[in-house]
């Protein structure tokens, strides 16, 4: 079976996780890609790492995205204004779990201030766990896919 490979990117206020985090999927043996930044020494917009980290995606390379900035909300910004990505901004595990269950996202966000390594670690797991379940949330997917399509 293909290991998945996991893209991650910040701005500076979700670096300390961001590199907490990789680390740990990357000892659970999935690949990894860190996208940046490398380092917290200076302010970094999520806009411009949130648009990394879609375009990574968009051009297949990489399986799944996680992202961190200070709340979570900017990141999911930038990344759902690109087509075909899904961001779930998760504050906890249910939301992970409901996120790729429901609306198979590609990408979830998370808060660098307020996300602890424990909750992070929980969220993430359950995230690259659940299988989407399809069916009817299929037809809500493909309507996003038409969103600004006119």
């Amino acid at each position: 079976m293909k290991k998945l490979k996991i893209a991650f990117a910040s701005d500076h206020a979700g670096y300390a996780l961001k590199s907490q985090i990789l680390e740990y999927i990357k000892s659970k043996g999935y690949e990894v890609e860190d996208l940046g930044p490398f380092n917290d020494k200076e302010s970094v917009s999520y806009a411009e790492y949130g648009k990394k980290l879609a375009k990574h995606l968009q051009n297949k390379k990489a399986d799944l995205g996680v992202g961190f900035c200070g709340t979570g909300l900017g990141i999911s910004y930038a990344l759902n204004r690109f087509k075909g990505i899904r961001a779930a901004r998760i504050t906890n595990v249910n939301d992970a779990y409901l996120a790729k269950l429901h609306n198979n996202a590609n990408v979830i966000a998370m808060s660098g201030r307020f996300t602890t390594f424990e909750e992070a670690k929980k969220m993430v797991d359950e995230f690259f766990e659940t299988k989407y379940e399809g069916g009817r949330h299929q037809t809500r997917i493909d309507q996003l896919d038409e969103v600004g399509q006119d």
